[in-house]
């Protein structure tokens, strides 16, 4: 009877090893299966060649879809199927002037792409005639509203935190209401080193001459400022090179120093010096002299994988490719993400994406004069 009972507990224990190894094998074939891999193919749907691309590194997928000379593209940025070929049918649609293609996708949905006068344009450029043909709609976005607050005439907040240099300061705009947020006793006209990163906003003291040795970190979520006292001071002709992960990197032309700044750890780290150059990011880091920091453009470049360029127009550019998305040239960039844009067009504050088009969002009459670092989006 014993014996019995000794070899149910060993078949028992058999079965379960065998339970956890049928486990593990599951998960690591699904793994395998599923992982993230780099591939490029290309396939037909009907007279269309279509090259798709997906990318680890950037988790994107990238399509260039062509019929004789005409090349359109599109990028899903933060994507990734476990399946290939996504794409199953394209319809396409004519006008004297203008193409434009619908992609059909059971992972994506596309908005529509088109080509005028030898160039890729956004859906919202196109004419009515084409509109029509597309059956396109136009959507809308944020909350339209009419509400003005210091002498700004506000139109839609797009879920948005907005504050707006006031030469001593910020006006807090949000659909939560509106404040006025002092911190200097002088008026500031050229405030070019306060910086956005991630939701805070870094304020050098701008009371102070010269130099400075304390900065506020301003929350752009809670509108609550802290003071940090630098270990450090840092000359007013510094130079912010560029935001990457959360690090501020800052060049100080007077002492000729490059520093890391981390706003959230409050840490300062010295990355550069005249003897021994510094770095900046150019689709990743590089090593340069402190000369070139100082004297020639070294902003950072590639920190996301698209830009924007005002050119004839507003192009959004990915790698080689680019579209145009507005006829008229703004006069200022103010800021960028990956799905939208935003810009200044003489004292009006704009917002742009190739879904859902151009939306106004405030006016402002000393825009026309004071536009430079004077802005600041907080986006939800």
């Amino acid at each position: 009877m014993e014996q019995k009972i000794i070899i149910k507990k060993i078949k028992k224990r058999r079965r379960f090893f065998a339970f956890v190894f049928f486990l593990l094998l599951c998960f690591f074939l699904c793994f395998f299966v599923f992982q993230k891999k780099n591939y490029s193919i290309t396939y037909q749907v009907h007279d269309f060649q279509v090259e798709e691309r997906y990318s680890k590194e950037k988790n994107s997928y990238d399509f260039l879809i062509s019929k004789n000379d005409q090349v359109y593209f599109t990028v899903q940025l933060n994507r990734h199927f476990s399946s290939k070929k996504i794409i199953y049918d394209i319809q396409e649609f004519t006008t004297e002037t203008e193409t434009c293609i619908q992609l059909s996708s059971n992972k994506i949905r596309f908005y529509p792409l088109c080509r005028k006068d030898n160039e890729q344009i956004s859906v919202h450029l196109i004419s009515e005639e084409m509109r029509s043909k597309l059956n396109y709609p136009l959507t809308s976005f944020g909350e339209n509203v009419s509400i003005d607050a210091y002498n700004i005439h506000i139109s839609n907040y797009l879920y948005h935190d907005f504050y707006i240099w006031n030469y001593h300061g910020f006006y807090h705009l949000s659909n939560q209401g509106s404040e006025e947020i002092s911190l200097f006793q002088k008026d500031i006209y050229s405030p070019n080193l306060i910086t956005q990163v991630d939701h805070y906003l870094f304020v050098p003291d701008y009371d102070a001459n010269y130099y400075f040795e304390k900065v506020y970190l301003l929350n752009m979520e809670t509108g609550n400022i802290e003071t940090w006292e630098l270990p450090e001071q840092i000359y007013f002709d510094s130079i912010v090179l560029g935001v990457y992960e959360n690090d501020l990197y800052l060049v100080d032309k007077h002492e000729k120093k490059e520093w890391k700044i981390n706003v959230i750890s409050k840490k300062i780290e010295q990355v550069g010096s005249e003897s021994k150059g510094g770095i900046t990011y150019q689709n990743g880091f590089i090593n340069v002299t402190m000369n070139r920091l100082i004297y020639q453009d070294s902003l950072f470049e590639g920190v996301l994988p698209i830009k924007y360029l005002i050119d004839d127009g507003l192009y959004y550019l990915y790698d080689d490719m680019k579209i145009k998305f507005l006829d008229d040239a703004p006069s200022y960039l103010v800021s960028y993400n990956e799905d939208w844009v935003y810009y200044l067009k003489g004292d009006s504050l704009y917002a742009n994406s190739l879904e859902y088009g151009e939306i106004l969002l405030m006016k402002y009459f000393e825009w026309n004069f004071n536009y430079s670092n004077v802005l600041f989006l907080n986006y939800k």
